[in-house]
């Protein structure tokens, strides 16, 4: 009975502590300050590509996301279907659909790396191949060398 008493003491006590506490986090400087960062690079990026652009990586980004979302709930939906039928057929789709978002996730992880890797640049050699080459009198030989 009185850890019931002290549960709904701390429950009414929560109820009008946690939202200030909240709050006061919140409005931190250090919460500001980032905000103000993110902002500043939203604006920096957005001045730096047309809108076009921005509406394309925004949709990229969205499909990404929708197709993440689609083989994790699937993996997580086949998993469960699998745990409660037993089915061996279920946890096969399960391992398809993890074998799947890992694929899509390392081509996504490659093609971020792609994107910020520096091309080195293309230097071109000179061969120093003469007009005429001087013909060789000798017989070429070959020599095999077995063990």
């Amino acid at each position: 009975m009185e850890i019931l008493a002290f549960l709904i003491i701390g429950g009414v006590w929560a109820v009008f502590l946690l939202p200030a506490f909240f709050e006061s986090k919140r409005s931190a400087s250090l919460s500001s300050t980032r905000s103000f960062a993110r902002n500043n690079d939203l604006l920096a990026s957005v001045a730096l590509h047309s809108a076009e652009e921005v509406r394309a990586a925004n949709h990229a980004r969205r499909r990404r996301r929708r197709t993440v979302a689609i083989l994790g709930t699937g993996a997580l939906g086949s998993l469960a279907a699998a745990v409660f039928t037993g089915s061996v057929i279920w946890l096969g789709v399960t391992i398809a659909f993890d074998i799947l978002l890992a694929a899509f996730v390392a081509a996504l992880l490659q093609a971020k790396a792609a994107k910020f890797a520096t091309v080195a640049p293309v230097v071109p050699l000179d061969t120093g191949v003469p007009e005429q080459v001087a013909s060789v009198d000798a017989a070429p030989t070959v020599r095999i060398v077995a063990g």
